[in-house]
C-alpha cells in the first residue's frame, strides 16, 4: 500500500474518473442563453427561506439501499456519503468524484484490488447526544444491502466484485425477515472484504474493477448508523426514525401527502466540503397528481421546482415559444421509457417469453407519437436501442425499422401469426399514473390495437407500480402484469454501459436479484456481459457492450421508445441551481433563494 502526506491521487483512480462520471447542466433557458438560474441571476448567494418542491407521489424508494431519482434528490440533503458525483455546470467537475466523508481519494493497492478510505473526524449523526461518523458505520452501510427485506437494486455493484460478499449475501437470504434478526445478522456476520480500522474502511475487490471509484459515490452504499437497524429496512417505521448525517433532518413527514425537512444542528459545516445549506428548509408537497397544476404553482411563485415531474406538454410548447428564461431543458441520457416485457407472464399461452411476439411489439409501436406527446421534435426523439448516447459503447442501429417510426401493424400481425397468435393477444399494462406516463400509454394504445395486440389499461399510483406488480414475485409470475413502462438510466456516463445493460438483463440467479424482475435469461448474452464487465481495457469494454446492446435488441428483450430531453420550471426566486444528471433534478444543498 502506497502512502504520502498529503496523499496523492492514484493512479488506478485516475484511469478510472476519467470515464466514471454523472454529469450536471447548469439551469439554462431554452434559448440556450447564460447559464442563468433565471433572468437575473447576480448577487451573492443568501442564507434563509424555505425551498418548496412541488410533485405527484411519495419517495418510492426511501431507503439509501433502495433509492433512486427523487430519493436521492432527499438523500443529497439528509445524507452524507463516502464520495460523491457533484453537481456543477463545468462538465469536468460534475464527471469527477469527490470526497465527502472521506477526507481524500482512496489508496488504491499496485494490483488494483484494496482500497482504502479514511473517514473525517468531525462529520457527526443527528442523534442526542450527537455522535461522530465511523468506519464501523460506512462498513454497516455495505453490510445492509442484501438484507431479506429489502435488499438493494443494483447488488451487482458489490457481488462478484468485493470479496467475500456473495457469501455473506447468501447467508443472509437465510435470515428471517425481522428487524432484530436482521440487526443480529449484520452486527454479527463480517464482509471478509470490508473491515473497518480505526476511521479507515479497507475494501478488498475480487479482482480489479475500473468502474469501482463510480460504484463508490452510490447513495446505496451511504454509511448507517446502528439506529438504521432498529426497524425493517424502508419500513415507515425506517422513515420515521431516519437518522441525518446531512445538513437537514426530517421534520415532519406524512406519507403520499408531504415531508419537510430542516436544519440539522449535528450538522457541522466545515465537515461538508459539498452542501452549503444556504435555505433553512424544505417542503416537499407529494399529492400534485396533475403536472399541470403544478406548474401553476411554479408559475405563481407558490412553489420553486419539481420533484418527481416535468412540464406539461401543453405548457412546453407555450414557454419554448416565448422563450420564457424560467424553462430549463438537458439531455438526461436516459431512454425514458421502454416497454419492460414480462416474460414470464404466463397470459396468452407465455406469449412474451417467444421472441417472435416481443419483436412484433417493437414493429408495432408508433415511437413517433409517443415522442409527440412527450414534447416533440427537438425535445424527444424515437430510441431504437438499449444503450444511450450518454455512455461508451453507443453505436447507433435500428433492427425495426419503420416508416416514420410510426409503427408497422402488418409486419407485427406476420410475426404474431407466425408465433401461433393470428388473432393477436391481450396484454394487462400497469403504468405510473399522474405523470406523463398516462399520455404514453394512450399514445401507444390505437397503434398497438391495430396490429392485433389488445391493451387492458391499468394506472396505479407510482410507489405502487413496483411494489404491487413489478418487485412482486407472484404478481409477475401470475401475469398480472404484462407490460410496463420504466426508464433505463446510467448510474454514470461515461463508462456507465454496465449499468444500463446487466441489471435489467443478466439472468444469473435471477431469483435473487430486484433488478431483473421479469428473469429474462440468454445465456448467450449473459456470457458476453460477463466478459464485458471483466475487461481491463476501456475501449474493449465499451466494444463488448456495444456487441451486448444489439444482441439484446436481436432478441426483442425490451421496447426502446423515445430519448431526449427533460424539461422543468423553476421559481423567478431560485438561484444557485445545476441540474445532476444522478437524480435529474437542481441540487437542494446549493441552492438559494433571493427573497
Amino acid at each position: 500500500m502506497t502512502a504520502s502526506s498529503p496523499r496523492p491521487r492514484p493512479r488506478a483512480v485516475l484511469a478510472a474518473t476519467t470515464l466514471a462520471v454523472a454529469s450536471a447542466l447548469v439551469l439554462t433557458a431554452c434559448s440556450g442563453g447564460p447559464a442563468e438560474t433565471t433572468a437575473d441571476a447576480a448577487g451573492e448567494p443568501r442564507t434563509g427561506g424555505v425551498l418548496r418542491v412541488a410533485g405527484g407521489s411519495d419517495v418510492g424508494g426511501f431507503d439509501p439501499i433502495v433509492t433512486r431519482s427523487t430519493g436521492i434528490f432527499v438523500h443529497r440533503a439528509l445524507t452524507r456519503q463516502l464520495y460523491l458525483l457533484p453537481t456543477d455546470d463545468d462538465k469536468a467537475v460534475a464527471q469527477t468524484p469527490v470526497a465527502d466523508l472521506a477526507t481524500d481519494l482512496p489508496e488504491v493497492s499496485e494490483d488494483g484490488t484494496e482500497y482504502r478510505i479514511t473517514l473525517r473526524e468531525d462529520a457527526q449523526w443527528d442523534t442526542e447526544p450527537a455522535r461522530g461518523i465511523t468506519a464501523a458505520d460506512a462498513a454497516r452501510g455495505f453490510k445492509r444491502l442484501c438484507n431479506p427485506v429489502r435488499p438493494g437494486g443494483s447488488l451487482d455493484n458489490y457481488i462478484g466484485v468485493i470479496e467475500g460478499m456473495r457469501e455473506y449475501c447468501d447467508a443472509f437470504a437465510a435470515v428471517p425477515p425481522e428487524a432484530g434478526a436482521i440487526k443480529d445478522f449484520v452486527e454479527g456476520t463480517d464482509i471478509s472484504g470490508i473491515r473497518a480500522d480505526g476511521q479507515d474502511l479497507v475494501i478488498t475487490l475480487e479482482r480489479p474493477a475500473n468502474d469501482f471509484p463510480s460504484v463508490l459515490t452510490q447513495v446505496a452504499i451511504a454509511p448507517m448508523p446502528v439506529e438504521a437497524l432498529g426497524h425493517l429496512p424502508d419500513s415507515p417505521e425506517f422513515r420515521e426514525a431516519y437518522v441525518a448525517s446531512g445538513p437537514y433532518r426530517i421534520a415532519d413527514y406524512v406519507p403520499d401527502q408531504k415531508m419537510t425537512l430542516e436544519r440539522n444542528p449535528a450538522w457541522v459545516a466545515d465537515s461538508d466540503p459539498y452542501r452549503k445549506a444556504y435555505v433553512d428548509g424544505i417542503e416537499i408537497s407529494m399529492n400534485n397528481t396533475d403536472p399541470g397544476r403544478v406548474q401553476r404553482l411554479i408559475e405563481s411563485g407558490e412553489a420553486d421546482s419539481y420533484f418527481d415531474q416535468s412540464v406539461p406538454t401543453a405548457d412546453l410548447q407555450r414557454l419554448m415559444a416565448v422563450q420564457d428564461r424560467q424553462l430549463v431543458q438537458f439531455e438526461d441520457g436516459a431512454v425514458n421509457p421502454y416497454i419492460l416485457l414480462n416474460v414470464q407472464s404466463p397470459n396468452n399461452g407465455s406469449a412474451l417469453s417467444k421472441p417472435e411476439v416481443r419483436q412484433a411489439i417493437n414493429y408495432a409501436v408508433n415511437k413517433a407519437a409517443v415522442a409527440q406527446v412527450g414534447g416533440g421534435p427537438g425535445v424527444k426523439e424515437p430510441h431504437h436501442q438499449l444503450l444511450s448516447s450518454a455512455v461508451d459503447g453507443f453505436e447507433p442501429f435500428n433492427l425495426y425499422e419503420t416508416p416514420g417510426d410510426e409503427g408497422d401493424a402488418e409486419k407485427a400481425k406476420e410475426l404474431l401469426a407466425a408465433a401461433g397468435y393470428p388473432d393477436g393477444i391481450d396484454l394487462n399494462f400497469v403504468y405510473a399514473s399522474g405523470s406523463r406516463y398516462d399520455a404514453y400509454a394512450q399514445a401507444l394504445e390505437p397503434d398497438l390495437r391495430a396490429a392485433g395486440i389488445r391493451l387492458t389499461l391499468m394506472p396505479t399510483p407510482g410507489a405502487n407500480v413496483d411494489g404491487q406488480y413489478v418487485l412482486n414475485r407472484e404478481a409477475t409470475a401470475g401475469g398480472s402484469w404484462d407490460i410496463t413502462l420504466k426508464a433505463l438510466s446510467p448510474k454514470w456516463i461515461g463508462n456507465g454501459a454496465r449499468t444500463m445493460l446487466m441489471p435489467g438483463f443478466y439472468g444469473v440467479d435471477c431469483e435473487n436479484s430486484t433488478t431483473n424482475p421479469t428473469c429474462y435469461d440468454n445465456p448467450e448474452i449473459n456470457a458476453l456481459m460477463e466478459k464485458a464487465r471483466g475487461a481491463q481495457d476501456a475501449e474493449e469494454a465499451a466494444g463488448l457492450w456495444a456487441q451486448v446492446d444489439r444482441a439484446l435488441m436481436e432478441d426483442a428483450a425490451a421496447v426502446p421508445l423515445i430519448s431526449g430531453k427533460i424539461s422543468l420550471y423553476h421559481s423567478k426566486r431560485l438561484r444557485g441551481g445545476a441540474i445532476n444528471l444522478g437524480f435529474n433534478n437542481i441540487e437542494p444543498g446549493l441552492v438559494w433563494l433571493a427573497d
